[in-house]
């Protein structure tokens, strides 16, 4: 498993109003920023892909309309779409994704924003580059949390940690260790 760097693609800042970009008229514009998006920060959820789209037109909240807009632009991509465990689609570009990326200094990076797999990813690296042979949970979710640069827990960061978990490749001893 590897450690990368997060790295937040950064969009050239467009002021457009709603009604600009549902005209049809940015279409190409929007669906270009959408693979930018893609190839710097995937894979992420989708939820962060419109985010980031959105943010670069000055715009802060999606609704419905827009919502349906750029997911009928994002349904035109040639990236590859999976369901993420809690049930929200997760985008890729095709690379391979053995690796997790812990949150930069800089950025806010929210445990909701980090698909599945990358968590389960994480874990492994924090299991095969530890001195220990065994954890229980409880040792395992502060090295993770510690790993993925937040400094408090909470529920969201232990859902995800829990579905993390549930990965094929993390082995568990018969009492419930966590083990190598």
């Amino acid at each position: 498993m590897e450690k990368r760097e997060y790295i937040v693609t950064k969009l050239e800042i467009m002021p457009l109003s709603p009604e600009s970009l549902l005209s049809g008229e940015f279409d190409s514009e929007i669906k270009k920023r959408m693979e930018e998006v893609i190839e710097t920060e995937a894979p992420l959820r989708e939820s962060i892909l419109l985010k980031r789209v959105l943010n670069s037109f000055s715009l802060y909240k999606l609704g419905s309309r827009l919502s349906k807009h750029f997911v009928a632009i994002e349904n035109e991509l040639d990236a590859l779409k999976t369901s993420d465990n809690c049930g929200e689609i997760v985008l890729h570009n095709g690379k391979n994704e053995d690796f997790f990326r812990p949150t930069p200094i800089a950025e806010v990076r929210y445990s909701y924003q980090i698909p599945t797999a990358e968590a389960s990813n994480a874990l492994i690296y924090v299991i095969e580059n530890s001195t220990k042979n065994s954890f229980t949970k409880n040792e395992l979710l502060r090295l993770f949390i510690n790993e993925m640069g937040w400094e408090k827990n909470g529920d969201k960061i232990e859902a995800l940690f829990s579905d993390a978990l549930k990965d094929e490749r993390i082995k568990r001893s018969r009492n419930g260790r966590i083990i190598k």
